[in-house]
């Protein structure tokens, strides 16, 4: 249908689909308990056609994405929001910090963390009748509430999940705690005195009996 209309109307159309999505944006920048919550109502992108986009920079403090995922300062980035015939295409990318523990020395440590992500969002409600719209197959893909809003949040939570070291350490050359005392061997040695290795001294005790007989 846009086809038909001069190239003016089609302009203000996806004008007004940007603007209405911003102004929904603004409104839904929620704080859910662990902090702001981005949400975009994408109402007016569903109603556009196939093939609109709308792009957006991502400047947020305060968001915490789950207990074990401390955010220290803004989680900054760029996202696009893509209408496809299944629903939104979101691909973007967003930098942020995180506070990890280290596993041998057990201080706390920032950890910075670039991510790109490509995800799929369906919607669970037809944004025209209201109807229910039966889920995706597809397990990777997330839905959009029946508000017709999509939190973007629990897909960056879920690729920092995967992203993540197997286990974390402040520095490469982590001297970690010494097991006797617990002091940092970071911050220089300890007085202890090394521990004995006593899993051969059941042998070292037959041989010192051979040799006595």
């Amino acid at each position: 249908m846009l086809s038909r209309l001069p190239h003016g109307n089609i302009c203000a159309i996806l004008i007004k689909v940007e603007c209405l999505s911003r102004l929904n944006l603004r409104r839904n920048r929620l704080n859910n308990g662990r902090g702001i919550l981005v949400l975009y109502n994408v109402a007016q992108l569903l109603k556009a056609p196939v093939g609109t986009s709308l792009e957006y920079d991502i400047h947020e403090e305060d968001v915490q994405l789950d207990e074990d995922l401390k955010v220290i300062g803004p989680i900054e980035g760029h996202v696009r929001l893509h209408h496809t015939n299944q629903g939104i295409l979101t691909d973007g990318q967003v930098e942020l910090t995180l506070e990890l523990t280290c596993m041998r020395c057990l201080k706390e440590f920032e950890h910075p963390m670039h991510l790109d992500f490509s995800e799929v969002f369906y919607p669970t409600v037809d944004v025209t009748s209201g109807v229910p719209v039966p889920p995706m197959e597809e397990e990777v893909a997330f839905p959009i509430d029946e508000r017709h809003q999509l939190d973007l949040t629990e897909a960056i939570r879920q690729n920092i999940l995967v992203s993540l070291p197997m286990v974390s350490i402040c520095q490469e050359d982590c001297a970690g705690l010494c097991p006797q005392c617990g002091k940092d061997l970071n911050s220089g040695p300890c007085a202890c005195e090394p521990e004995a290795d006593t899993r051969f001294s059941v042998l070292e005790q037959l041989l010192r009996n051979g040799s006595e007989s």
